[in-house]
C-alpha cells in the first residue's frame, strides 16, 4: 500500500553494507532522490529528506480525509483506480529519470498487483466507516500479523519484551477505536474488519516483495515494483469498476465536484513521495534515522488529522493515543538494544 516501505537489498556478488535492506550509499556516492542531486552539507541533506517526507506524509492525511468529506463521497473503488493510476505514473517518471530498466516477471507483477491492490483497496473502503486518525492507529499494527507470520511460516522466534510491546500496542488501538465508537456517527464493525483485512494481505505481500523482486538473483527498485505493479492494479481495479456500474456515477460525482480528482492524484503523489524520502533518508543517514522520522511522521499524521477535522475528543481516544506512543518509543528502544548487540558480538569476533 502507499505507506509500505518498499526495500530492495543489493545484488549479490556486490559487497555493500545493508540498513533495513537498503544497500547504504557507496563512499563519495552523490545523494540524489527523484534523480535529483541533494547538497553535499550533511546536515541540510538530512533536512531536506526528513521534512519531504514528514510534509508529503501529512499533506496524504490532510488531502485523503478531506477527500471523504466532500457532500456524497462514497466511491472508494475509484480512489483505489485513481491512486494506483498515479503510483504508475510516479513510477515509470522516476524509472525515466533514473534510467531504470524492467527486471521483474510480468508473471510475478500480475500476483502481486492483486496484493498490493487489495491491501490497498480494503484500507480505502474502511475509510467509510473509520476517520482517519483510527485508520493510522490500525495501520500502526502491521508489526502484529509480520510478527504473526513469522512464526508460523518461519518459525522465528521474540522475547517476552516484543511480545510486550506488541500488546501495549494492540491495547492502544482497542482504546481509540473505542474513542472512534463514541465519536464518530459513521463508525460501524465492518471498518475494522475491512482494515484488519488491509493489514493481513499488506503482510503477505512484503514476503511476497522481498522474495521474489528484491531476495533474488536481479534484484528491482523500488519505482520499479510501484510503476509495474500498480499499472497492472489500475486494469484490475477498472474492471470491476466497470462491470458493477460504479464508474459512471464516479465520474458523474467527480465532475460535480471537481476538486476530487486533483485532490485523490495530489495526496497519491504525496504517498508516493513520502517513501522515496524514507527510502533515501535508509540509505544515505541509516535505518535508525529514518525510524525516528517515520515515528514521528505517525504521530503528527494524527495530530493533524484532529486539528485539521475536529472530533469529539475523549479519554479513550487519548488513553490509546498514548499507548501507541509509548509502544513506538519501546519498539525503537527494543530494536536499538538489538542492533547494539549485534554490534557488540560482531567486534568480539573480529578481535578474536
Amino acid at each position: 500500500n502507499q505507506y509500505s516501505v518498499l526495500m530492495p537489498p543489493p545484488a549479490r556478488g556486490k559487497l555493500q553494507v545493508q540498513a533495513a535492506g537498503v544497500p547504504k550509499a557507496a563512499p563519495g556516492e552523490k545523494k540524489q532522490v527523484f534523480g535529483i542531486n541533494l547538497p553535499d552539507n550533511e546536515a541540510v541533506s538530512f533536512l531536506i529528506l526528513a521534512s519531504g517526507s514528514l510534509g508529503s506524509a501529512l499533506g496524504f492525511a490532510a488531502l485523503q480525509e478531506g477527500v471523504f468529506r466532500i457532500p456524497g463521497f462514497k466511491f472508494s473503488a475509484w480512489m483505489t483506480v485513481l491512486t494506483t493510476f498515479t503510483y504508475f505514473l510516479c513510477g515509470a517518471l522516476e524509472m525515466k529519470l533514473t534510467n531504470d530498466s524492467r527486471k521483474g516477471s510480468w508473471k510475478n507483477y500480475g500476483i502481486l498487483s492483486v496484493y498490493t491492490y487489495g491491501g490497498m483497496a480494503l484500507t480505502n473502503y474502511a475509510l467509510s466507516y473509520l476517520n482517519y486518525a483510527t485508520r493510522i492507529v490500525f495501520k500502526s499494527a502491521k508489526i502484529i500479523p509480520v510478527m504473526a507470520f513469522s512464526v508460523l511460516i518461519v518459525g522465528k522466534k521474540y522475547n517476552w519484551k516484543e511480545w510486550l510491546s506488541a500488546a501495549i500496542l494492540v491495547a492502544g488501538i482497542v482504546l481509540f477505536t473505542l474513542g472512534d465508537v463514541a465519536s464518530s456517527p459513521a463508525f460501524a464493525p465492518i471498518g475494522v474488519a475491512l482494515i484488519a483485512g488491509a493489514l493481513c494481505v499488506d503482510a503477505i505481500c512484503a514476503n511476497f516483495e522481498e522474495k521474489n523482486f528484491f531476495r533474488c538473483e536481479t534484484p528491482s527498485t523500488t519505482q520499479e515494483v510501484l510503476c509495474y505493479a500498480s499499472m497492472i492494479g489500475t486494469v484490475y481495479g477498472l474492471i470491476p469498476l466497470i462491470a458493477s456500474g460504479g464508474l459512471g456515477p464516479a465520474i458523474a460525482h467527480s465532475m460535480q465536484y471537481t476538486q476530487v480528482v486533483p485532490m485523490i492524484m495530489g495526496f497519491s503523489v504525496m504517498g508516493y513521495s513520502s517513501v522515496s524520502f524514507i527510502l533515501s533518508l535508509i540509505k544515505y543517514f541509516g535505518a535508525t534515522e529514518a525510524e525516528i522520522v517515520k515515528s514521528l511522521r505517525k504521530v503528527l499524521s494524527i495530530v493533524i488529522s484532529f486539528i485539521l477535522f475536529p472530533k469529539e475528543l475523549n479519554w479513550k481516544y487519548i488513553a490509546g493515543f498514548a499507548a501507541v506512543v509509548v509502544s513506538t518509543i519501546y519498539t525503537f528502544y527494543l530494536k536499538d538494544q538489538k542492533n547494539k548487540a549485534k554490534a557488540a558480538a560482531k567486534a568480539a569476533e573480529g578481535s578474536a
